[in-house]
C-alpha cells in the first residue's frame, strides 16, 4: 500500500512539473534580490533597425531589457552604448520606483575585451595552466576618474598585452574611461566596460525569427532617487524561453 501511495505522489509531481513547463512557454523569469520575479505577459519587440526590446510584465512591476540587436550573443550592460540597458520599475503599494542600468562612478566591474593598445615590453602576471589562465601578480594603472585599479595581465611573447583581468578594481571609475598599464613601455592602454553598482549582461542563445531565447543578469541603480527604495536592485539567474518577436509599434 505504501508503495502504491509513493507511486501516486511522484507522477502527481511529475505531472505538476510537466505543466510548469508548458506554463513557462514563452517563459521570463529571475531572482530579483533573493526574491522570484516572473512575468506573465512577456513579449519581444523587434525595431526596423535591427535592436530589440524584451519586456516582462508581472503584478506591479516591469523588466525590459534593450539590446542591440537580436542576434545569437553576449550584449553588456552598464556601458558607454546606453542602447544596451535593462530598466526595472515597480510600484508596490503606489510607491514608483525605477532602475537602470546608467553610467556611474564606482569600482570597476569589467575591462573591455579588446585592448586599445598592447604596448611593449610587458612582463605577464598570468600563464595558461591546463586551459585556464593562472594569474599571480598585477600591474598599477594611471589614467581614468578613478584610483587603485591594477589588472593582471596576458602578453604574447613579444611582450605586447593581449588581454586583462581586474585583480583589484578600485574606485570611482566610469565605463569608457581609458586606463594605461604601468610597465614595459607604459604604452598598453584598455578601456573601462562596466562598473559595479550599473553592469550585467544578456545572453542571446536562440533566434527563431518567430521566437528568441537566453539568460540574463545585472545590477541597477536607483535613477529616479526615490529614497522609499534601495540604492540598486539585482537581477540573478535570469531566463527567458521562446519569447515571441513582434514588431515593434
Amino acid at each position: 500500500m505504501k508503495k502504491i501511495f509513493s507511486l501516486l505522489v511522484i507522477l502527481v509531481v511529475l505531472s505538476s512539473c510537466q505543466e510548469e513547463v508548458k506554463f513557462n512557454n514563452p517563459g521570463f523569469q529571475a531572482y530579483r534580490d533573493d526574491v522570484l520575479f516572473r512575468g506573465i505577459d512577456v513579449r519581444a519587440y523587434k525595431a526596423s533597425n535591427g535592436s530589440i526590446s524584451l519586456v516582462a510584465l508581472a503584478q506591479d512591476e516591469e523588466v525590459t531589457l534593450d539590446v542591440t540587436s537580436a542576434a545569437v550573443g553576449t550584449y553588456y550592460f552598464g556601458t558607454t552604448n546606453l542602447n544596451t540597458m535593462a530598466t526595472y520599475t515597480s510600484s508596490f503599494n503606489d510607491v514608483n520606483l525605477m532602475y537602470e542600468t546608467n553610467i556611474i562612478a564606482g569600482p570597476v566591474a569589467k575591462m573591455n575585451a579588446s585592448m586599445t593598445a598592447g604596448g611593449t615590453g610587458y612582463t605577464p602576471d598570468c600563464v595558461l595552466v591546463s586551459g585556464e589562465y593562472n594569474c599571480s601578480g598585477s600591474h598599477q594603472t594611471t589614467g581614468g576618474l578613478g584610483s587603485g585599479l591594477t589588472l593582471a595581465i596576458v602578453t604574447n611573447a613579444s611582450g605586447v598585452v593581449t588581454s586583462v583581468k581586474v585583480a583589484s578594481p578600485g574606485n570611482n571609475y566610469k565605463a569608457g574611461d581609458l586606463i594605461t598599464i604601468v610597465g614595459g613601455g607604459n604604452n598598453a592602454k584598455v578601456r573601462v566596460l562596466n562598473v559595479e553598482g550599473s553592469n550585467g549582461e544578456v545572453l542571446i542563445t536562440e533566434n527563431t525569427g518567430d521566437t528568441v531565447s537566453g539568460s540574463f543578469k545585472f545590477n541597477a541603480i536607483n535613477s529616479n532617487n526615490n529614497p522609499l527604495g534601495g540604492q540598486q536592485v539585482n537581477f540573478q539567474y535570469g531566463t527567458f524561453y521562446k519569447v515571441p518577436i513582434l514588431t515593434a509599434p
